[in-house]
């Protein structure tokens, strides 16, 4: 057998892995229709991905499909979109937890709001420096 498609091969493999671990932890804590939900999704997804990943054909059309230059344009946006509303929120859940803990003299609130402005910290840094690469390299 050959893989012809590693990134979906190693997707297979690491959620039959978690649908095997959930099965196991089920199987000791008492068993719930959530977790044999869960459990047969992860089986199924990753029996899917393992199927097409050794698939000549299916893997050829997967890579095509992640290539292709609209998907890639329709990805890049999303992500650039996601990012600027996760500084937005980081942004305006400091501003409210750190005068919530103010007002109410609550530290936990504070702290949370503090951890949320290293947050916000640490994407405008990352957003800086991946400019300044791109800036260059292009």
């Amino acid at each position: 057998m050959k893989i012809y498609h590693k990134k979906n091969f190693t997707f297979g493999l690491f959620a039959l892995f978690l649908a095997a671990l959930n099965l196991v932890l089920n199987l000791r804590q008492g068993f719930s229709w959530k977790g044999g939900a869960l459990i047969a999704l992860l089986g199924l997804l990753g029996a899917a991905s393992l199927i097409r990943s050794l698939s000549q054909k299916y893997s050829h059309a997967d890579k095509v499909e992640e290539l292709d230059e609209r998907n890639r344009l329709v990805k890049l946006k999303s992500r650039s979109q996601a990012y600027y509303i996760s500084q937005f929120v980081f942004l305006s859940g400091e501003i409210a937890l750190c005068a919530w803990g103010k007002i109410n003299d609550s530290e936990p609130c504070i702290y949370l709001g503090l951890g949320l402005m290293l947050a916000f910290f640490i994407s405008l840094i990352t957003d800086f420096f991946t400019w300044t690469y791109y800036d260059e390299h292009t």
